[in-house]
């Protein structure tokens, strides 16, 4: 019993020297895969570990930057279709990352979570007026296949 809570103990207070090790490469990686959509990385990812729970993963993008004076005009519907076109394909990136990514991250348990917070600045909301302002992407160790995809 006394060896079983010290290797509980040892594990546990391990939990953040390994978190620390992977943080930088899964921030990167989150954002190597945003910007390879053509979405713009506003804020770039923050991580961090909340015990009991896992990794949470912070970012801020625009899907479409906001028209301005020295850039050529894009008509209303150019710029939904580009925002829905970019919107879908950073899910889907992300949702297949974070299918793979989880599954080799040593700093969270088998019943703890992996989640990307993905917050969306609409830069053109006349022209996309039913953005969502939050996305989440979140997936269970334990179960890499069930992704949980919501939108705020």
């Amino acid at each position: 019993m006394v060896s079983m809570v010290l290797s509980l103990f040892v594990l546990l207070s391990l939990q953040p020297d390994v978190f620390k090790k992977e943080k930088a490469p899964l921030e990167s990686a989150v954002d190597t895969e945003v910007t390879s959509t053509g979405a713009q990385v506003l804020q770039r990812s923050r991580a961090t570990y909340l015990e009991g729970y896992g990794i949470v993963v912070t970012l801020e993008v625009a899907f479409e930057g906001p028209q301005n004076p020295f850039s050529s005009p894009k008509r209303p519907e150019e710029i939904r279709t580009l925002v829905a076109q970019r919107r879908k394909q950073v899910q889907e990136k992300l949702s297949t990352f974070i299918k793979q990514r989880v599954a080799s991250i040593d700093s969270i348990g088998s019943s703890d979570s992996l989640v990307i917070v993905i917050h969306v600045l609409n830069a053109n909301p006349a022209d996309v007026p039913n953005l969502p302002v939050q996305i989440q992407i979140s997936v269970k160790k334990e179960s890499p296949q069930q992704v949980s995809l919501k939108d705020f």
